[in-house]
This record gives structure tokens, C-alpha cells and sequence, in this order.
């Protein structure tokens, strides 16, 4: 929308457009197969493409992927003589066990996964993460500066001014103090969890319920069992993936949202939440403890009681929950994706114009670390 080409290298494209495209974004499916049917993961591996790059038009190259396709990339960026930039979301240690079982369970066990990403990444002009906190993780592991962190943002369209219109009752959520648990049922998200704690912050809170929204995952089976009992059944329940409409209204009704997991890269969906004015609990952890600010958008927590404890006393203070929530949206503005484009911009012009000819001369990297460090400081929700 700014004006410049972006062409998208996947495996597969799946729920990504309508067909109304600008016409300066440009989709290239590089085919591939899922893993499992509980799975969003798709693997792909086209060898024949992996060495050749017919696409001479890319000034810079941006991955988001360190597995099956990021060599290509890198082997692309090379063969084209252009610069290359990585965003490091998540680990591949803390999801290869769940969608690749025995052998995934293996490698997340050694240090093998941290070690092959830390290959790749130290290969680029400089790596992107969302949030100080997946910095210090990265820099634990020994992965080598320069790494500048830039929120992922969220998209405009989740700052919409939306009516309830109903949407209490279409989910029978009405006269109930809602806490809204949006999340794929993946086990790094602990829904098992959320529902058991929840159990306890419903007898201290009679009118509280839970409302669980997004993809399956490999807890659904467990999850919907739950939920099927007597003790859950009145008090909490799983609408699956909703319309982006619901989402949005639902975001707006909650009294709460709340996030429990411990490897985030940031936790956008407690930022569409603040969006529409509704403050968060979460886990004070790797990506979600950049985005909740303690004791003024919501609360962190260290463990479920301190959780619990957290839910219970905001649902019962109204005018502090109020509170945060006002503060959350006005924080949200921070998050929208059109300001994040402009940022982004400015990165990849200074990556294209300064940082990639000191890596393409062999300059000692201690350099563009500096260049990058003294750069970050102009822009605009960057920092190093």
C-alpha cells in the first residue's frame, strides 16, 4: 500500500486472501504437504528450486522461516547478490516435538535445533525479533548481534469501532464477566491448564466464564472432553475460529483476555484485545511480558495462582478493570501495522544502501553492529 512490490514465498497459501490483491502483492506458492491433520505446519522442501533463482526483480530478501524453505532463501540472496534480513518468531526447539513426534521429540531434547538456527541466522545483515524479552532469549543461546526489536503489529482493521450487536447472546455468554481466551488448543498454550484454574476463579467469582476462540490443536480432543463435564459445562466453552467480525466484537464484550504461555514471540492477540479496550493476564514470560504492562494494562503472572488471583481481582474491581482497559487501547495505538510498515521501510533501505556492502566486503561485523545500534535510535518504536 506504500507503494512498493512484496512478493510472498510459501509453502502453501491457505485463508490468506479473497482475491481482491493490491496489485503490488504478489503470492508464489512453493507447494508442500501438511504435517498431521491437527497441524497448521506445512513442510516443504523444492529442491528444484533451492539453487536457482528466476525472480531477478528482488532487491531484499526477508525470512520468516529457518526450516524447510530459509536455505533456499539464503542460497536465492546469494545467487542474486542482495541483502537479507530474518525474523526470528518461534523457536524451533519448542514446536518441533508437538508436529513431528519421536523424531521432534529427540531434537527438541538436545541442543541441535538451537544450534542450526543460530547457523542461519548468524548469516544474515541483521535478525528482527518482536520483543526484547525473545532478544535476551536469543542472546542466552549465543546468536550474534545485530538484533533489533520492531513489534509484528496487528492490522488496522482491529482498531474498528465496534457495536456489541448481540454477540452475548449468539455465544450465551449474557450477564456473565467474560474471559476471553483467545488461542489455537496447542499445548504450548496450556488450555488444559487455563480450564482447571478457571474452575477455581468461578467459585470466587459466581458470574465469571470462560470462552475459549481459535484453531485446533493437539489439546482439542482433551479440551472438548472437559468441557463436556459437569464441572465445566455451565461455566466455559470453545467456539472454535470465529468470523473476524465476532472476533472483533468479542475482543470489545470480554471483561478480560488473558494469554499462558511461556514461549511467545510477542502474544498479537492480547494487543487486538487492548485494541479494542479490553486488559489482559498473562504469563510474565519471553514475548507476552513486553506487551502487558504490569499494573497498568493488566497483570503478569509467575505461575496459576498468581493467575488466578490476577483474573479474580480484576473481575471483581470494575472501575480498575475500566481503568486498564482505557489504558491498554490508548497503548494499542503503538501496534498498528501501517506504522510498522514505515519502520520497516526505513530498515530495509538502510540494510539495502549501508549494511549489506559491509558484509558483502568482509567488513568485521563488530561494525554493523554499531552502524545498527546508532541507526535504530531515529526510528520509531525500534530498538536494539
Amino acid at each position: 500500500r506504500l507503494g512498493h512490490d512484496v512478493h510472498v514465498f510459501a509453502p502453501r497459501i491457505m485463508n490468506g486472501h479473497n482475491g481482491s490483491l493490491p496489485k503490488t502483492l504478489h503470492y508464489h506458492d512453493l507447494g508442500g504437504a501438511r504435517i498431521g491433520a491437527r497441524t497448521g505446519v506445512i513442510a516443504s522442501v523444492p529442491l528444484q528450486k533451492m539453487f536457482f533463482c528466476p525472480h531477478d526483480y528482488l532487491d531484499i530478501t526477508h525470512m520468516h522461516t529457518h526450516a524447510t524453505i530459509g536455505p533456499i532463501a539464503i542460497n536465492w540472496a546469494k545467487y542474486l547478490g542482495i541483502p537479507m534480513v530474518a525474523t526470528h518468531n518461534a523457536p524451533l526447539a519448542y514446536y518441533t516435538a508437538q508436529n513431528v513426534k519421536i523424531f521432534g521429540n529427540l531434537l527438541s531434547k538436545s541442543d541441535l535445533l538451537w544450534r542450526y538456527e543460530r547457523h542461519l541466522l548468524n548469516k544474515y545483515d541483521f535478525v528482527h525479533v518482536a520483543t526484547k524479552s525473545k532478544k535476551e532469549l536469543l542472546r542466552k543461546w549465543r546468536f550474534m548481534e545485530p538484533i533489533v526489536c520492531l513489534s509484528n503489529g496487528i492490522h488496522d482493521g482491529m482498531y474498528t469501532e465496534v457495536k456489541e450487536n448481540g454477540i452475548r447472546e449468539k455465544y450465551n455468554i449474557e450477564g456473565k464477566k467474560v474471559l476471553l481466551y483467545a488461542s489455537r488448543l496447542s499445548t504450548e498454550k496450556h488450555p488444559i491448564s487455563i480450564l482447571k484454574t478457571f474452575k477455581q476463579i468461578q467459585k470466587e467469582v459466581p458470574d465469571a466464564y470462560l470462552l475459549m476462540v481459535g484453531s485446533g490443536g493437539a489439546s482439542s480432543d482433551h479440551v472438548k472432553r472437559m468441557l463436556k463435564k459437569k464441572a465445566y459445562k455451565d461455566i466455559a466453552s470453545y467456539a472454535g475460529r470465529v468470523p473476524f467480525v465476532d472476533l472483533l466484537r468479542l475482543y470489545k464484550t470480554a471483561d478480560l483476555s488473558a494469554l499462558w504461555s511461556w514461549v511467545e514471540a510477542e502474544g498479537l492477540v492480547l494487543i487486538e484485545a487492548m485494541a479494542q479496550g479490553t486488559p489482559n493476564v498473562g504469563a510474565n514470560a519471553c514475548g507476552i511480558s513486553n506487551v502487558i504492562r504490569h499494573g497498568e494494562t493488566g497483570y503478569l503472572a509467575n505461575n496459576l495462582d498468581q493467575f488466578k488471583d490476577s483474573v479474580v481481582k480484576l473481575l471483581k474491581d470494575d472501575d480498575l478493570r475500566i481503568e486498564f482497559g482505557k489504558n491498554a487501547k490508548k497503548i494499542a495505538q503503538e501496534y498498528k501495522i501501517s506504522k510498522i510498515a514505515e519502520s520497516w521501510i526505513k530498515l530495509y533501505k538502510f540494510t539495502i544502501d549501508e549494511l549489506y556492502p559491509l558484509r558483502y566486503y568482509r567488513k568485521e561485523r563488530k561494525e554493523r553492529v554499531e552502524l545498527m545500534k546508532e541507526f535504530v535510535k531515529h526510528i520509531p518504536n525500534v530498538t536494539f
